[in-house]
């Protein structure tokens, strides 16, 4: 049976549209996080811990690994990584970077935020990278994204809004090895808004837990969202997060 969504019909559920491509204006994207160790102060769900530093302006990002085996040249494991995100403009972006090693390679353009950093092309020398690939701030030390040895994609539960577009989270999974309080935190306007809580859950030691929300919380132009935990016991967690938002392209 068709079902109309906005102007169109379409044969298949609503969310499978969206997931297809086939809805104007809207599409769907998703991201995981994981911390190896939560302690008890809240942390942001990624790879390096703590809470992640954001940029308010754009920065031209410098790149490296701690592997000489990650490089674009010989054998190497991790030889290119790919970048999505949002531009200096506040537009969405994509860039393919070059990798050379323990040796600093920079971005050809300025990045606000980066949603998804990955190994791209990899060579005879391994299918994934060798060495923690990091992504700086252009200070060449302020730690932005990561991408763990081995796991050829950065673990980090954020994602930025490009400017002209809004953002809907409508489902999440959480879960922990122990204890832990699991919150969910958005900036509307990074640099002239702080983050605020907009949901704050228990979790516990076992499955994950999967969570549908029926209103979605809303995220504005500009915006950024992500999932921040702390531990509730008295030894550190480790803690995932994976969610989906729905990007409304023309809003």
């Amino acid at each position: 049976m068709a079902k109309k969504l906005g102007r169109q019909m379409t044969s298949l559920p609503g969310g499978l549209a969206v997931s297809a491509g086939r809805i104007d204006d809207m599409a769907l994207f998703g991201t995981s996080g994981i911390n190896e160790a939560v302690s008890t102060a809240h942390e942001t769900v990624c790879t390096q811990g703590g809470i992640r530093n954001i940029l308010t302006t754009g920065e031209v990002l410098k790149i490296t690994s701690t592997s000489t085996d990650d490089t674009n040249s010989g054998s190497g494991h991790a030889r290119r990584v790919r970048i999505k995100g949002i531009l200096a403009d506040g537009t969405q972006g994509q860039e393919d970077v070059n990798l050379n090693g323990t040796g600093v390679v920079e971005t050809a353009s300025s990045w606000l935020h980066i949603n998804d950093f990955r190994v791209q092309k990899t060579g005879s020398g391994g299918a994934v990278n060798a060495g923690k690939i990091t992504a700086f701030a252009n200070d060449g030390s302020t730690v932005l994204y990561e991408i763990g040895a081995g796991e050829n994609q950065q673990q980090s539960a954020s994602y930025a809004i490009a400017a002209t577009e809004a953002g809907y989270l409508n489902s999440f999974v959480v879960s922990a090895t122990g204890d832990a309080v699991v919150s969910i935190w958005v900036c509307p306007s990074p640099g002239n808004t702080p983050f605020f809580q907009k949901l704050t859950m228990f979790v516990g030691a076992g499955g994950p837990a999967p969570y549908q929300l029926p209103n979605p919380f809303s995220i504005p132009g500009g915006g950024i969202v992500e999932f921040r935990a702390k531990r509730a016991g008295g030894s550190d967690v480790k803690v995932g997060a994976d969610f989906q938002i729905l990007i409304e392209t023309n809003p």
